[in-house]
């Protein structure tokens, strides 16, 4: 059932609409989290103290120090793009595509460690990735709808 409240008449969500209001409040509020998370890995803690803890956590496993150095230096920029362009609304759906793939590998190496109540943290966080990428056509309150219109 559609009205021109919640469409423009070809099955589009109005930008007044609940959803689209609702969407972008939620994209909006987690691409804030994710992208402060990465912003205080960087600039409050460092790049190299985040990292470090990261390798003192996998000490004891098979991961090679050179791979969790590595990771622990890339993920606080992953985190901050992706939450920058989530706040944007710009590049939404490879932002999602890459943040959820981004849990994925947290949650391996979290699983690994046997830290099951962060894993239960970082499903959650995949469950709002899922639930932003599945709802992506309220995605209207965005550059990606503006600059893009014909793609989404």
């Amino acid at each position: 059932m559609t009205n021109s409240a919640t469409t423009r008449g070809q099955g589009d969500v109005d930008w007044q609409s609940d959803a689209a209001l609702a969407y972008a409040i939620f994209r909006l509020t987690f691409g804030v989290n994710i992208c402060f998370r990465g912003v205080v890995r960087i600039t409050v803690n460092g790049l190299d103290q985040f990292s470090a803890g990261l390798m003192k956590q996998f000490e004891p496993t098979w991961f090679p120090p050179f791979a969790v150095s590595s990771f622990g230096h890339v993920i606080p920029w992953v985190e901050t793009t992706v939450g920058l362009l989530l706040i944007l609304g710009l590049f939404t759906r490879p932002a999602l595509v890459v943040g959820g793939l981004l849990m994925t590998s947290l949650t391996f190496g979290t699983m690994y460690l046997q830290n099951f109540d962060l894993a239960w943290l970082q499903l959650t966080y995949a469950i709002a990735f899922f639930l932003l990428l599945a709802s992506r056509s309220w995605n209207v309150i965005s550059l990606d709808r503006m600059l893009f219109p014909s793609k989404n």
